[in-house]
């Protein structure tokens, strides 16, 4: 009797988490997606300046997921009567279908813009490896820019000012770490300039890191301006030029580099798939099945879990993929399955200059030991006893030798 054919969509915390737990044989297994690594995504900020490598924070599909047959592809739509994924190969764009019995929609979320006009053309994101590759190299050209003679200072100062759009965990860490470069490398590299350079930080509301207690945010704010990080509460973004950012009121901020730290979005295959929405999200029920499609779940920042839905962390998608790859293992065996219930464990974030803030269930802190913590945490994280070895050395070469500042 053949084994069904369950076809995973997508590689984040959800799927990768899910594919791990399976059991070997038990099932025929295809993971579809367009890249071929697991990203450790907490990290990605630190990786847009070099305190830890690219290649550190990424599992290669193939050799870890060894007992799942991987597609290199894009699932584009989802044929609900022939169930079959109509998908797009990554590297040549050839399409092709590919049939299911079992199917996990786990594609994640891209990066809303909130209908702000320019952010896809002029501002740069950082949800994958190739944007962190991306701001990096955009920093390191606007410090060359900056060199070349005969500038008005106007000019100059534009080029040295480092805007960052959105005041959430991933904004303030992006702020953070550009603000440690400028202090540990760029102050050695250029001295005659790092005197001029800004990062600037604006958020809509009249508070930084919604999501966080109270008093870490007033903390992160006090911080940053300790830190010489320009802070900009209650600054609506109305639109983004190629040189600078409009924000409400008409006031215009000249500047280099844009990162746009915005919140999510659906992904086009999920606004595809003929289903309602919730919050831009698949709602499922408490196994995390699809209302209404049979043999077919949703997890991870795709999904609606619970009533309000679950927050889109990388925590939450890794518990819900543990969970449903037991869950599978028991309907295959003909046993019925528990309901999900997830387990928060509180919220980090890395603010810059040797401190973090720690926003656990039952206790709040902020600081170095704070960031003690953090490392260690994000360190017993990654999956791989590798990349552990990798992080842990860079590390300990960032404290020592410094941060790389080729342009490549």
């Amino acid at each position: 009797m053949p084994l069904p054919r369950l076809v995973v969509l997508g590689c984040g915390f959800g799927g990768y988490s899910l594919l791990r737990a399976l059991r070997r044989g038990a099932i025929e297994t295809t993971l579809v997606s367009p890249r071929n690594h697991f990203l450790f995504t907490p990290l990605l900020p630190s990786a847009t300046v070099g305190t830890v490598e690219l290649r550190s924070i990424l599992e290669p599909v193939r050799p870890r997921l060894s007992h799942v047959h991987f597609l290199e592809a894009a699932a584009e739509r989802v044929d609900w009567e022939l169930r079959q994924v109509l998908c797009r190969s990554a590297v040549t764009g050839e399409e092709f279908p590919l049939a299911y019995d079992l199917l996990v929609v786990a594609v994640g979320a891209q990066v809303a813009d909130y209908g702000v006009p320019g952010v896809g053309e002029h501002a740069l994101v950082l949800k994958e490896i190739g944007d962190a590759r991306a701001i990096r190299r955009r920093v390191l050209e606007q410090m060359a820019a900056a060199e070349v003679p005969g500038l008005d200072p106007d000019e100059l100062r534009r080029r040295l000012t480092f805007l960052v759009c959105g005041g959430g965990p991933t904004g303030v860490e992006i702020a953070g770490e550009l603000a440690d470069l400028i202090d540990d490398e760029l102050r050695r590299a250029y001295p005659e300039l790092v005197g001029q350079v800004r990062v600037v930080l604006v958020e809509a509301l009249e508070r930084l890191l919604s999501g966080f207690d109270e008093a870490l945010a007033r903390y992160t704010r006090e911080h940053f301006l300790r830190e010489g990080i320009e802070v900009r509460l209650g600054a609506k973004v109305e639109a983004i030029e190629a040189r600078r950012v409009l924000l409400a009121g008409g006031e215009a901020v000249p500047c280099g580099l844009i990162v746009w730290a915005g919140g999510n979005a659906p992904m086009p295959l999920v606004r595809s798939l003929g289903i309602e929405l919730v919050a831009g999200r698949i709602p499922v029920d408490e196994t995390l099945r699809v209302s209404g499609r049979e043999g077919v779940w949703a997890l991870g920042d795709c999904a609606a879990v619970g009533d309000p839905p679950l927050p889109a962390t990388a925590q939450m998608a890794q518990q819900q993929g543990k969970y449903l790859g037991r869950a599978l293992a028991r309907l295959l065996r003909g046993r019925p399955v528990a309901p999900f219930t997830a387990h928060s464990f509180g919220m980090l974030a890395y603010i810059g200059g040797g401190r973090a803030l720690a926003d656990l269930p039952h206790v709040k802190w902020s600081g170095r030991t704070a960031w003690l913590f953090w490392r260690s945490v994000y360190l017993t994280r990654l999956v791989s006893f590798p990349n552990k070895v990798k992080v842990l050395f860079d590390w300990a070469k960032a404290a020592v030798f410094g941060r790389d500042l080729s342009r490549f």
